[in-house]
C-alpha cells in the first residue's frame, strides 16, 4: 500500500470520509464551527452557477476558458478547460460547494477544479475531487470501464502570492503531501461521473460531469441513455451503510444532482428555486 493511499484511509477513519494539477491531489479535517446544513444563501447573489451547459437550456456544452498558470517547478502551463470552483465559505458555515454543481461536456473535453478566493467570501482551503468508487472508498458512480480519478489532497496555495491564503491548513498541507493548485480530468468515456471532496463530504460537498449528449431534442432523454448506470440508477443508500456517520449527507446531495443531471437544466438546489443560481463566473 503506498503512503498516500493509507493516508487517505487513516482519513477516513478520522473523518468519516477519502489521489493528480494533476490532469487526470486531500486536506486535513478542515472543520470549522457553525451549522452542517448546507444553504445556498451565501453564495447567491455571486454570479456562481448551479450548472454548467444545461443541455435542456440549449447551452451543451459548457464553453471552455483558457488557463494559464505557473507551476510549482516554475514550468508555464495553459490549457483549455471547463472550469469548477471550489467554494470554502469564510463565514464558519461549513458551507462548502463546487460551483457548478454539475457541467455538461464533450468527449475529450477537460474539466479543470481550481480554488475560488474573494476576501470576505471563499478562501483557498485544501479540496480533493474524489470519484465515487476510487481506491475502493465507498460505492463505484461512474461509468463501468471508465477510469476513477483521485486528486489526493490540493492546498490552495498554487501560484497566488496571497498573504490571506489559510497557512494554517494550506502550507502545512503542502509540507505533508507536497501537492498544490487546481486539479483537470479529461474525460473521454460517455455518461454520468459523480465526484465528492473527501475532507468536506459531510457538508454535502459533491458534484456531477456529465459527458456526452444524452438527451434527445428538447432536453428529452432516450429509453436507455449511454452511461446512466451506476451514478443515476444505484441504490445509493449504500452510502449511509458505508459511512454510517455522514453517508446521509452525501445521499441528500447524489439525490439532488440527479434531479439536476435529469431534467438537463439548472433547478434547485439545496432548496432553491430554478434559475436563481444563472449566470457566468469564472476566476
Amino acid at each position: 500500500m503506498s503512503r498516500n493511499t493509507a493516508g487517505r484511509r487513516q482519513f477516513l477513519k478520522l473523518c468519516g470520509a477519502t489521489g493528480a494539477l494533476g490532469v487526470a491531489s486531500l486536506s486535513g479535517c478542515a472543520m470549522t464551527s457553525g451549522s452542517t446544513d448546507a444553504s445556498m444563501s451565501y453564495v447567491m447573489g455571486r454570479g456562481l452557477q448551479m450548472t454548467k451547459g444545461a443541455p435542456a437550456d440549449g447551452s451543451y456544452p459548457a464553453s471552455p476558458s483558457q488557463i494559464e498558470m505557473e507551476m510549482p517547478s516554475g514550468e508555464h502551463m495553459e490549457m483549455e478547460a471547463v472550469t469548477v470552483s471550489t467554494i470554502a465559505p469564510t463565514d464558519d458555515s461549513n458551507n462548502y460547494h463546487f460551483m457548478p454543481h454539475v457541467v455538461w461536456v464533450e468527449p475529450g473535453q477537460t474539466v479543470f477544479w481550481e480554488h475560488y478566493h474573494e476576501e470576505g467570501f471563499s478562501e483557498r482551503r485544501t479540496h480533493t475531487v474524489t470519484s465515487f468508487g476510487a481506491d475502493g472508498l465507498f460505492m463505484r458512480l461512474i461509468p463501468e470501464g471508465a477510469s476513477h480519478f483521485d486528486s489526493g489532497y490540493r492546498a490552495g496555495t498554487h501560484g497566488t502570492g496571497d498573504p490571506t491564503i489559510d497557512e494554517r491548513f494550506n502550507r502545512k498541507m503542502v509540507g505533508l503531501v507536497g501537492q498544490e493548485g487546481g486539479f483537470g480530468v479529461e474525460f473521454q468515456q460517455k455518461g454520468v461521473y459523480l465526484y465528492y471532496c473527501q475532507n468536506h463530504h459531510m457538508f454535502r460537498m459533491a458534484g456531477a460531469v456529465v459527458v456526452g449528449e444524452i438527451w434527445g431534442e428538447n432536453g428529452e432523454m432516450g429509453e436507455d441513455p449511454v452511461g446512466w448506470e451506476p451514478a443515476m440508477a444505484a441504490d445509493i443508500h449504500h452510502l449511509a451503510e458505508q459511512d454510517p456517520l455522514h453517508g446521509d449527507a452525501l445521499v441528500h446531495q447524489v439525490e439532488e444532482l440527479r434531479g439536476f443531471v435529469h431534467a438537463g437544466r439548472a433547478g434547485g438546489g439545496h432548496g432553491m428555486e430554478g434559475g436563481e443560481m444563472d449566470g457566468e463566473h469564472d476566476e
